[in-house]
């Protein structure tokens, strides 16, 4: 049926014309420009891929330029290191020559001393791109100056798309021949004393599951930690942990975490105030996990210990591990025997004790005032004094008295410790009421704790190989030092003098044994660099062939797939005129 409103005819070709124009858009593209993708909408996940390799490549290509002004550098050092070595040979045949008697030695001095000025002149015109690395100036006003100078060498993308550079190191400060700073220079700082737990804070019995649980009752007990600090002098604290002290930075006692471990042990050092600790030591993790504490001064006076105390209450708390064990290096004294039943202050009864923490001696008298004066820390009778009320009275008296010691009851017996966690400490028991259960002079020290000490800096002299002083003249020529860059034989007479010439000849030829060896570095340097540069320019043709082969078009292919396309549009444009003229001829039926 023919229709006058719709050519379904028409609409036919007119469909497979606009798709053939479309591929023949997109073909054209591909010859005109080479590439089948050329764009995002081409293929996205090619088109991403492709514009990564070609950023890598203008990296490379500008990692090929450092690498080619660093061997610029090294050439021009290598140069001028290759030029000093021959003037350095014919200074070692003057001197040779001078060690000949009758020889006028002011005569060959003047031939020496312009070769001194020709090292000197070649040494600071040996300039590449506004370095010099044979004639420099470390002093500390000198920013510009590098010890090491660091030559890009390569480029790298990770996985995770950090980029990282290689670099060529070139060690001036070993290859220097002239240099304007006359003092010394700090090769290695001074370091601070560190103390590193034995083992990963998850690897240790509190930690275990990755968290500490500081809450959790175990036999009756929860875990306690105490850390004793000891960085010297009256610099010692204990840091204790445990589910009253962690409150303020654990979000939930049974799940410590080991940040907010740190942040409870940094707060106590901050707090017991810098007569002790504060400002003077900082806690922190190293790369395995384990605990550090770090001194802040360096040198060779920064020292620390650090060691395991007891529990405050072995009643109430259970020794934890977070690194440094759960035994006390602490000395704990224990009665010889068992604390009396019969121990009475009431009335005018009085016990005595004398306590030494190591430090300070404190006579202990446990009275019917000191009970009152206790209050409700203590709870049996006057008359039938328990052990927990008597250690608890002791300990009231003692840190009242500024003494670390302190007491402790458990199995029918009295204990004391102090807050030292070394063999450096001790805890000592004289002129004891025997109802205590200690006996007179009965005495308890540490155990080893974990020690460090930091290290002093170390300077070497800052002059280079020819201006270092290597050695002095003779008295008899006024005993000056002197130097390849600057002796002078004019005047070295007699036997002295032949004595000074020779020792000057000697210097003279470690001197030429020392800028060798700076050759040697720099033409490994040289080696180093060459090779890279290779290895940058094939790698840069692998990405470009990367690129090819993810969006360069088969020209081939395209040229051919153009032509028939072409010819399609040609066939398509005549299917569309015969299916327009068909309602014309619906016209002449009604002539």
């Amino acid at each position: 049926m023919t229709s006058l409103l719709t050519n379904n005819a028409a609409m036919t070709a007119l469909t497979t014309l606009k798709s053939i124009n479309s591929q023949l858009d997109t073909t054209s593209n591909r010859v005109s420009t080479g590439q089948r993708v050329s764009a995002a909408s081409d293929n996205a996940a090619y088109w991403s891929i492709a514009t990564s390799v070609r950023t890598d490549n203008a990296s490379l290509s500008a990692v090929k330029d450092s690498l080619g002004l660093g061997s610029s550098s090294v050439d021009t050092a290598y140069n001028g290191l290759n030029s000093i070595i021959t003037d350095l040979q014919n200074i070692r045949g003057k001197l040779q020559s001078a060690m000949t008697p009758g020889v006028d030695r002011a005569k060959v001095q003047t031939e020496i001393s312009a070769i001194q000025s020709k090292m000197k002149a070649t040494a600071d015109s040996s300039n590449s791109s506004g370095q010099n690395w044979l004639s420099v100036d470390s002093t500390a006003t000198n920013t510009n100056y590098q010890a090491t100078q660091k030559v890009v060498a390569g480029f790298s993308r990770a996985s995770d798309g950090t980029i990282n550079f290689s670099m060529v190191n070139v060690d001036v400060n070993g290859i220097k021949l002239y240099d304007k700073n006359a003092g010394s220079t700090v090769t290695k700082p001074a370091t601070a004393a560190l103390v590193v737990g034995s083992t990963s804070l998850t690897g240790t019995g509190a930690f275990s599951g990755g968290t500490a649980d500081f809450a959790t009752a175990t036999a009756g007990k929860t875990q306690q930690v105490n850390l004793v600090v000891d960085l010297g002098g009256t610099s010692v604290a204990t840091i204790q942990l445990d589910k009253d002290t962690l409150k303020s930075t654990a979000k939930d006692l049974t799940k410590v975490t080991t940040d907010e471990l740190l942040a409870a042990i940094n707060n106590q050092i901050s707090a017991s105030g810098t007569a002790k600790l504060g400002g003077k030591v900082t806690a922190g993790l190293d790369s395995a996990g384990r605990l550090t504490f770090t001194t802040v001064g360096t040198g060779t006076t920064a020292t620390i210990k650090v060691g395991v105390a007891n529990p405050t209450d072995a009643t109430k708390f259970a020794a934890a591990d977070i690194g440094f064990g759960a035994t006390s290096n602490a000395p704990m004294l224990t009665a010889a025997s068992n604390y009396s039943a019969a121990f009475d202050i009431s009335g005018a009864n009085t016990r005595a004790i004398t306590i030494n923490d190591g430090t300070t001696t404190t006579t202990v008298t446990l009275s019917s005032a000191a009970y009152d004066a206790a209050g409700s820390a203590v709870s049996s009778a006057k008359a039938t004094l328990s052990g927990a009320d008597a250690a608890t009275l002791i300990n009231i008296a003692l840190k009242a008295a500024g003494n670390t010691a302190s007491a402790s009851f458990a199995g029918g017996k009295l204990s004391l410790t102090t807050s030292g966690a070394d063999t450096n400490s001790s805890v000592t028991v004289t002129a004891p009421d025997a109802l205590y259960g200690f006996t007179a002079g009965q005495t308890a020290s540490g155990t080893n704790a974990a020690a460090g000490a930091g290290t002093a800096s170390t300077t070497t002299t800052a002059k280079g190989i020819l201006d270092t002083t290597a050695g002095n003249y003779n008295a008899s020529f006024g005993a000056g030092a002197y130097s390849v860059a600057n002796f002078n034989i004019s005047n070295l007479v007699g036997s002295n003098g032949d004595a000074d010439v020779q020792s000057i000849l000697n210097m003279v030829d470690k001197a030429i044994a020392s800028v060798t060896d700076a050759g040697t570095k720099l033409g490994a340097n040289k080696t180093q660099i060459d090779g890279q540069k290779t290895f940058v320019d094939t790698l840069m043709k692998a990405n470009d062939r990367t690129i090819g082969v993810l969006v360069d078009a088969d020209v081939e292919e395209e040229s051919t797939k153009l032509k028939a396309l072409q010819t399609q549009q040609q066939l398509a444009v005549q299917a569309l005129s015969i299916a327009n003229s068909s309602s014309q001829n619906v016209l002449s039926l009604f002539r």
